[in-house]
């Protein structure tokens, strides 16, 4: 089965692992995926080495989460929209000026750039997959969904159009129509076939974040360290893939009987 980039949600996560092996498995899995996530490859390649090099294989994710004030997130992201990032993470609880701060530039440097694409798309990243309702309460003294929204609400304000939050409040932020503009992505996406989740806590299968609206997801270990009985990352890729075409036509048809 194949899925048209554009329309393929599978960002694959390519964190704590050598270069060598990330480029592998990204060169694997080229058309295969929508794109690739980094972070740790960040520090140890250089942000732009390695985006020149993934932007071979499809989208980049680069996932510095930025945090400090406005004038140093800019600085800071005009970098990456210029090394062609297509997607960075910002830590949307750096505040509404921080983010827009982030916005203005990528936008500065894509009319700089004549509109040659791709327009880098700032990424507000709300609560951390890896904290629990407890652990959000003890750090933001609110429960997680509170927490998301309130941060949703920022970046919508910072005029960023992509967040990042577990895939459990997709269907929560679907309450609140204003902020369907916003595009979500979501981490801790774990098969039912896949090892266990490690640090991260609020996790759904992949169906469930598609239904609920992710417009990516973002998939790891279960991929990149597939089950021996699976098989490969590529076979992973292609059991996520059905998944997402089942959940897409289930969709469709109760919007059909709905109509």
């Amino acid at each position: 089965m194949t899925v048209e980039i554009e329309e393929n949600p599978i960002i694959v996560a390519l964190d704590g692992m050598e270069p060598e092996k990330a480029f592998e498995i990204a060169e694997m899995l080229e058309g295969q995926v929508g794109g690739f996530k980094v972070n740790d490859l960040l520090d140890s390649m250089g942000p732009e080495t390695v985006v020149k090099e993934l932007r071979k294989y499809g989208i980049v994710m680069a996932d510095p989460k930025l945090h400090d004030i406005p004038n140093t997130v800019a600085n800071r992201m005009c970098n990456y929209a210029n090394y062609g990032a297509n997607l960075v993470t910002v830590m949307a609880s750096g505040g509404i000026e921080m983010m827009t701060s982030a916005v203005e530039i990528t936008e500065e440097v894509f009319e700089n750039r004549g509109n040659k694409p791709p327009l880098t798309r700032v990424v507000a990243v709300t609560v951390l997959t890896s904290l629990s309702e407890e652990d959000c309460c003890l750090i933001y003294g609110m429960p997680v969904k509170a927490k998301v929204l309130s941060l949703a609400k920022d970046a919508y304000i910072a005029g960023v159009d992509v967040i990042v939050c577990s895939p459990q409040e997709l269907k929560f932020l679907n309450q609140f129509r204003y902020l369907d503009s916003l595009n979500r992505i979501t981490p801790g996406i774990t098969p039912v076939w896949a090892a266990k989740p490690g640090d991260q806590k609020r996790v759904t299968p992949p169906s469930v974040a598609i239904r609920n609206g992710a417009w990516k997801i973002v998939v790891g270990r279960a991929i990149t360290q597939a089950p021996k009985e699976v098989g490969t990352p590529v076979d992973a890729t292609q059991r996520i893939l059905e998944e997402v075409k089942k959940t897409r036509a289930e969709i469709k048809t109760e919007q059909e009987i709905n109509d």
